[in-house]
């Protein structure tokens, strides 16, 4: 559960740095220009270490890319101004745990066992438990429900970039070959950064020639860290971890992303924990020991 654990923590910092990143820039540059420079780190990683574009799961893994690195992403960006990285991350890897699970079962037969999905739906429900709104927040408004639909999509592309990755891994089992990590990051990311880059064209024709000077002094320090964080050593992780358990063991695990994000919060914004959000963090760690001892 190494990897995992290392992917939930480095995504927490992305979803931070992210934020900031989308305050600044908006969500469609950060967006792009944070994946132009995870392209580049991961070329220098694969360089030194990868093993090439060739073999059975190529295919399998650019659509990866496409599904959680593009569509996913720009969930994710959408949704980031509109919830917050709170309800954000809470969305996106809660929904993605579940979605993940029923996918591979669906798919590709994966079962998971009695004990692991109580271990996960007992991390989903620490994780509910610490971060859904109070009662009587401000459920309503159509920048709240469009930021609930890009969520969504976000959950789903997460989910669904997951299970392609796990299908890339086994037909690269099956070829006898070793699909490293970061070789399929890479790979990923640049099927990703190509939605990524519709993206952003799309949106600067509709706004417009924009400086970018004033915000690349302002904010190069916060994209950087979403770029290394999140789609660098975040995604290789998590590609690690899928390349040696299912989705329904891993995306759990990734869901307490919004609980490492408080401690965070706390550092860089002054946001204090409530004592609710500290017991479904217990409630949630408890899943994850669980989770790692019968996996």
């Amino acid at each position: 559960m190494i990897p995992s654990l290392l992917a939930m923590v480095l995504f927490a910092v992305s979803s931070v740095s992210a934020r900031r990143s989308v305050g600044i820039f908006g969500p469609a540059t950060a967006n792009f220009f944070r994946q132009i420079l995870a392209v580049l780190l991961l070329v220098a990683f694969v360089l030194m270490m990868g093993s090439g574009f060739s073999g059975p799961s190529l295919s399998w893994f650019l659509w990866s890319g496409v599904v959680g690195y593009g569509l996913g992403d720009a969930g994710v960006f959408l949704a980031l101004p509109r919830l917050g990285s709170r309800l954000t991350s809470l969305m996106t890897q809660c929904l993605a745990a579940p979605i993940g699970a029923l996918l591979e079962w669906a798919w590709r037969g994966q079962v998971p066992t009695g004990v692991q999905l109580v271990a996960g739906c007992t991390i989903l429900a620490g994780v509910f438990l610490a971060l859904a709104p109070q009662r009587g927040s401000a459920w309503a408004g159509v920048e709240w429900k469009s930021g609930v639909w890009f969520g969504l999509l976000a959950a789903l592309g997460q989910s669904g970039g997951a299970v392609l990755s796990r299908q890339g891994f086994e037909l690269a089992r099956l070829a006898g070959e070793q699909a490293h990590p970061m070789t399929v990051t890479l790979q990923r990311a640049l099927a990703g950064l190509v939605v990524g880059g519709l993206w952003y064209g799309a949106a600067r024709l509709r706004s417009g020639p924009v400086p970018l000077r004033p915000a690349l002094l302002k904010g190069r320090g916060w994209l950087l860290a979403n770029a290394l964080a999140g789609p660098t050593l975040g995604v290789a992780c998590y590609q690690w971890a899928l390349a040696r358990h299912p989705v329904s063991q891993v995306l759990p695990v990734v869901a307490m992303v919004p609980l490492a994000v408080i401690p965070l919060a706390y550092w860089l914004e002054q946001e204090r924990p409530t004592r609710r959000s500290l017991i479904g963090g217990v409630l949630a760690v408890a899943g994850v020991v669980g989770l790692a001892r019968y996996s």
